[in-house]
């Protein structure tokens, strides 16, 4: 256990999130995320990072954190828009969190941190250039004046001067640079990449920024929701997709956690990268999203698997078939009762996959019996008894009729995608879905 927290300590001293403690700076009201023809564009799902929470060591009372930074992060937008807004959140801060300064501009494929200058504006929130967001909050900025065109890089730069009670991220979806000062007009910088790469995942840590929205008053916007397999660039190649049939008006938002589960929270050293429940998340991260008509939902295989594993067996609660089955139908009541869509992918197969996390050896073993429960559910998603909308069977990526075993050129591990399975299963998804 000693390594294994000297291992993580490093990896989160490398790049730069030990961000948690008290705040005193006086709490600000947050904006509504909302509006006529304001439509999400880009989302990514917050996560919390705690390193007392992490280490057991809450009794400590003072943390240190770091100060002056800028953070710089680029996205895609995933449809056009005449103008944009963002929403920074605190959702997990330990105290209110102060954004001094803040600028959008466009950015390049090639050059990472660099921004068109003549591009950029000033980012506001009621008119103010800082913005004190308090803990448990959201806030989303004025508009820009800034109009985007699908899948073009834009570029958020933010300004901290006090980032201790930072503890909110995202985890996929972005690229951010982390510099020391304040860079956040800059024309390029040196910064160092928020990636955390090791056995157990790679992550892109996008701090605080959460949601980029566009006006676009005839458009709407499509969740794509669920677990490490659908937490990759399928979001992206959907939303490409969609562009080159000429279905403009759709935005793609992704909302995929790795380790995530649908009926309980992430379990282990590392359930909190693992996201809250797919239950408890549902309505923040897909039905509250600006805009949305539909949702795509891939989550299940880690409340089969993670009680399983050797590492998990006495903190990852063991579920049942009907257990599951319930947890499903809630969610499509909770989406259909919104007016919304909801489509479900089947659960991909998983045999070959042996879970090695922080370099602790093979932690899961396939078994037919292990497996079972994805069958039934699968069937069950296949069946009359399925209230969704539709649903995407991807049995067909397999390398027989059990559907046990993934084909080779479609995964990477047994479990998750290649980049030729990433875009298979996009290929799967029926355009007529988002007609």
């Amino acid at each position: 256990m000693r390594r294994l927290a000297k291992r993580i300590i490093a990896a989160v001293l490398g790049f730069c999130l030990l961000f948690t403690a008290m705040c005193t700076v006086p709490a600000a009201e947050a904006e509504a995320s909302s509006g006529d023809g304001w439509v999400g564009a880009w989302s990514t799902s917050p996560v919390e990072f705690n390193l007392k929470k992490m280490l057991d060591m809450d009794w400590i009372k003072c943390d240190v954190g770091l100060r002056n930074l800028t953070f710089r992060t680029r996205i895609q937008p995933t449809i056009s828009g005449e103008d944009v807004r963002i929403t920074l959140s605190n959702e997990f801060g330990t105290g209110p969190l102060t954004v001094d300064t803040v600028s959008a501009a466009k950015g390049y494929e090639k050059l990472p941190q660099a921004v068109k200058t003549w591009t950029r504006k000033n980012v506001t929130f009621g008119g103010q250039s800082s913005v004190t967001i308090p803990a448990g909050e959201t806030v989303t900025s004025d508009p820009i004046g800034m109009s985007v065109d699908a899948l073009e890089y834009l570029t958020v730069s933010m300004f901290m001067k006090r980032t201790e009670t930072m503890k909110t991220y995202g985890l996929i979806g972005g690229d951010t640079y982390i510099m020391s000062g304040n860079f956040a007009k800059a024309a390029s910088t040196l910064g160092v990449p928020m990636k955390m790469e090791a056995d157990f995942g790679e992550y892109s840590v996008i701090p605080a920024l959460t949601g980029v929205e566009v006006y676009a008053p005839e458009a709407s916007s499509a969740v794509v929701i669920g677990d490490s397999t659908l937490a990759n660039d399928i979001p992206i190649l959907l939303a490409e997709k969609l562009q080159n049939a000429g279905i403009t008006d759709v935005g793609i938002l992704q909302q995929a956690i790795k380790g995530n589960r649908l009926l309980d929270d992430g379990a282990g050293f590392l359930g909190m990268a693992y996201g809250e429940a797919m239950v408890d998340r549902f309505e923040r991260d897909a039905l509250n999203q600006p805009g949305v008509e539909k949702i795509f939902l891939k989550v299940g295989v880690n409340d089969i698997v993670h009680p399983n594993c050797e590492s998990l067996k006495d903190e990852a609660r063991p579920v049942t078939t009907d257990e599951m089955i319930a947890g499903y139908e809630q969610l499509i009541q909770q989406a259909h009762d919104r007016g919304i869509e909801i489509y479900l992918f089947t659960r991909t197969a998983w045999r070959g996959y042996t879970r090695n996390v922080l370099g602790g050896g093979n932690d899961v073993e396939w078994t037919s019996e292990i497996d079972q429960m994805r069958k039934d559910i699968n069937a069950w998603i296949r069946s009359g008894d399925n209230p969704a909308d539709g649903y995407i069977d991807l049995d067909f990526m397999c390398t027989d009729e059990t559907a046990e075993e993934l084909r080779g050129e479609y995964t990477t591990d047994g479990a998750h995608f290649t980049e030729a399975g990433q875009q298979t299963v996009v290929d799967a998804v029926p355009l007529e879905y988002f007609q």
